[in-house]
């Protein structure tokens, strides 16, 4: 087969703003003139969204703000990215009757991943691809792709990491991208390497791009003409927002939760979110809003969704769902029908929720634990037996905030919660640390405990979302508020038992949550 002639080329420093405009006038005019092209590439600090991410899940817009970095929604799927001139990035756009039937999103992604892979393993990286879109050295992140599957092209971003400004990253960051495994979770800073970290020093730049070039080219049958087209697109105007059909995604779903139902779900794909704004009567949706660190095909997938619920009567949403998914064919590395299903009727169960006499901002603060998927939020209180609190919800004065215990003193609100719990006759456990938790988890197996009740953040709930699920015991847990180690960057010191600020547990939801446990239920 004769290898049809890509286009390839560097360019310098420039904003996100630019390179995103860049990359909607390179895949437009690729199609229109029947040809690949492949550039290389630096951003100036920017906050990269993926497709289908909601704002407020992705970066910390106040301080991007403050700092003076932009923010962009990129093409590909995928999470957020802190881009910074310490990276290699690469864009290539190609028609898409240039590729078989077999090229679907899945597994055009993990072939280019793997040719990224191949490259750095060329220059003496022991590098493999890891899914759903990392490249890895020793579990440690050194680069990404991430893809854009369109109706008459693709587009294929590609990330290198030459070194990294973590600092600058987990403030950027509304979550760090943190790998999920079964032995846990590694810390932002554990979680990355660079071209600067590895045996033998950084290699050459213009060495790696050649050695990436080689590898894609050879992958999709494609030659490289050193040569930018005649239009670069070097001072393309801005480009618009490519979920501009789902409002949604810009909407801060915190400022507005008194008025919506919000959950989400951890998958291998990535974690996704499902916000309903039911109507007045609340017996049917009136707005809705599907988003996540996900990548999906077509790409307007999540807003044709949104559509088919909207209007639904709350019974019927499911179905809608469904039925809407298999007539588009959906794609989605990672997850598919049953997850999506499963985060719709977590969404749903809020009204149940609030028939214990929560608000809907209350409800939505509930992480409900279901592990046949189908137990409601009362069920799992009437057979609760134990009740977990987090070590951080006690006063850092407080001589028992790192030990299995409290003697009820009444200067915080975690000895209302043992006293709650001990009216009712349900064991009470202090988790001090992670693996503290893991043992009490045990113990809990062994013992037969047929559900429980907690309190953690919710960023502790997604990133341990492995022992939970392990467990296999239902529960339902209430976020805390307060400072936390995510949002302070001290995960670190949190996993170990070491973090000195303070969360605070939420009484008024305490108390309502824990009146639907019968007393005598331990």
């Amino acid at each position: 087969m004769t290898a049809r002639p890509c286009r390839v080329w560097s360019e310098g420093l420039a904003p996100g703003t630019v390179h995103a405009a860049r990359d909607r006038v390179h895949l437009r005019d690729g199609v229109a003139l029947g040809e690949a092209r492949l550039r290389f590439h630096r951003y100036e600090p920017t906050a990269s969204m993926g497709r289908f991410e909601a704002a407020c899940h992705a970066v910390r817009g106040a301080y991007c703000q403050e700092a003076g970095i932009p923010v962009v929604r990129r093409l590909s799927g995928g999470g957020a990215l802190y881009l910074c001139p310490g990276q290699c990035c690469l864009t290539l756009t190609l028609p898409r009757d240039w590729l078989g039937e077999g090229d679907t999103l899945t597994a055009l992604m993990a072939r280019l991943n793997r040719a990224l892979a191949r490259a750095l393993g060329s220059l003496g990286i022991p590098a493999r691809s890891a899914f759903p879109n990392d490249v890895e050295v020793d579990g440690r992140k050194l680069a990404a792709g991430f893809l854009a599957v369109e109706p008459e092209a693709i587009l294929y971003h590609g990330v290198i990491l030459e070194y990294l400004d973590v600092e600058t990253l987990l403030k950027v960051l509304r979550f760090p991208r943190e790998k999920l495994s079964s032995e846990g979770i590694l810390s932002a800073r554990q979680r990355f390497v660079t071209l600067e970290d590895l045996p033998n020093g950084p290699r050459d730049l213009e060495t790696v791009k050649a050695a990436v070039t080689r590898a894609l080219m050879e992958e999709l049958a494609l030659e490289a003409v050193p040569e930018p087209p005649a239009r670069c697109a070097a001072t393309a105007e801005p480009a618009p927002d490519p979920a501009g059909a789902m409002p949604g995604l810009q909407v801060d779903w915190e400022a507005e939760e008194g008025e919506s139902w919000r959950a989400f779900l951890p998958t291998p794909g990535g974690v996704l979110h499902l916000r309903l704004v039911p109507d007045a009567a609340g017996r049917h949706i009136r707005e809705a809003t599907l988003a996540g660190a996900v990548h999906a095909a077509p790409v307007h997938l999540f807003a044709d969704l949104c559509r088919a619920l909207e209007g639904a009567p709350l019974e019927a949403a499911e179905v809608r769902l469904l039925h809407r998914l298999r007539e588009v064919g959906a794609e989605m590395p990672g997850f598919g029908p049953e997850p999506l299903a499963r985060l719709l009727r977590l969404a749903l169960g809020r009204r149940g929720e609030q028939a214990l006499g929560l608000t809907a901002a209350e409800a939505n603060r509930l992480m409900v634990h279901r592990v046949d998927g189908s137990e409601a939020a009362p069920e799992i209180l009437s057979r609760a037996t134990v009740l977990l609190v987090p070590y951080c919800a006690k006063p850092a004065w407080c001589k028992w905030r790192h030990e299995d215990g409290c003697v009820e003193c009444g200067g915080c609100e975690v000895g209302e919660a043992y006293r709650l719990a001990r009216e009712r006759g349900m064991q009470v456990v202090t988790i001090t640390r992670y693996e503290h938790l893991r043992e009490v988890f045990a113990d809990m197996q062994r013992q037969g405990a047929p559900a429980y009740v907690g309190m953690c953040c919710r960023h502790f709930y997604l990133k341990r979302a492995h022992a939970f699920r392990a467990a296999a015991i239902p529960a339902v847990l209430m976020d805390i508020t307060g400072s936390n180690c995510y949002e302070l960057n001290q995960e670190d010191a949190a996993y170990e038992g070491r973090f000195s600020a303070e969360a605070a547990l939420d009484a008024p939801l305490l108390e309502k949550v824990m009146a639907w446990v019968p007393p005598g239920a331990g």
